[in-house]
């Protein structure tokens, strides 16, 4: 069974002037893909929505409306994301997370 854990150190929030140094603990999720094909679009946009969530839930601390705070939620689940795409090193999810998952049409006259 194929498991990712996803660390996210809050070391981007330190930066942001957000952190405390009690909250400098790790939090983590844990991803499982060993039931989906990592060979298909289907399997690698499943995949990375599944990453994105457990971004966002290590994340949800930081989730807020007020807008000068927002930035920092959005760069710890960008963040995560990021780091839970390297971790697996599958160049299809890399290349679907390169582009956001939308679909790239290129057109030539050629």
């Amino acid at each position: 069974m194929k498991i990712l854990k996803t660390l996210l150190p809050i070391a981007a929030l330190a930066l942001s002037g957000l952190a405390t140094a009690a909250s400098r603990d790790v939090n983590a999720v844990t991803v499982q893909y060993g039931d989906l094909n990592l060979n298909s679009q289907a399997g690698i946009a499943s995949l990375h929505k599944r990453i994105q969530n457990a971004a966002e839930s290590v994340c949800s601390s930081l989730e807020t409306r007020i807008l000068g705070l927002r930035a920092a939620y959005d760069s710890c689940v960008q963040q995560a994301v990021t780091e839970g795409v390297e971790s697996i090193g599958n160049a299809n999810l890399t290349a679907y997370h390169a582009v956001k998952g939308k679909t790239v049409v290129m057109a030539s006259n050629r």
